[in-house]
């Protein structure tokens, strides 16, 4: 059987996603000059919540959108497939992110763990 790492997802919105730290650098979102490093606790706080609810509960192709009206800082997450892996819920689900002028969007596998979403794949 192949090991992968899982990640935590952080501030997707980063998600650095959102849901759990450290920072991950997976393509263009999350790198240091994209979106990402415009967003505000604020805006983290935000998308995190709109990022978990989407994945517990939206069904596949529902997209969850997120703003913060103090920044204009805004995203989305549309879970797009939903399926079992070595017995945890997991979901894949594209994410886009709009801070600082910028706007980046990215592909997640994340599966639920014990201590909530945790990223598997990312592209």
């Amino acid at each position: 059987m192949k090991r992968q790492k899982t990640f935590s997802l952080v501030a997707p919105i980063a998600l650095s996603g959102l849901l759990a730290p450290p920072a991950l650098a997976f393509n263009e979102l999350f790198a240091s000059r994209g979106p990402l490093s415009f967003l505000t606790k604020s805006d983290v706080t935000i998308a995190r919540s709109a990022i978990r609810a989407a994945l517990d509960s939206d069904p596949d192709g529902h997209t969850r959108t997120w703003t913060n009206a103090e920044t204009q800082a805004s995203g989305t997450v549309t879970p797009t497939k939903t399926y079992k892996r070595d017995g945890m819920r997991c979901r894949s689900a594209e994410f886009t992110t709009h801070a600082g002028g910028l706007s980046g969007q990215s592909v997640w596998d994340l599966c639920k763990t014990k201590d909530g979403w945790k990223i598997v794949t990312g592209k």
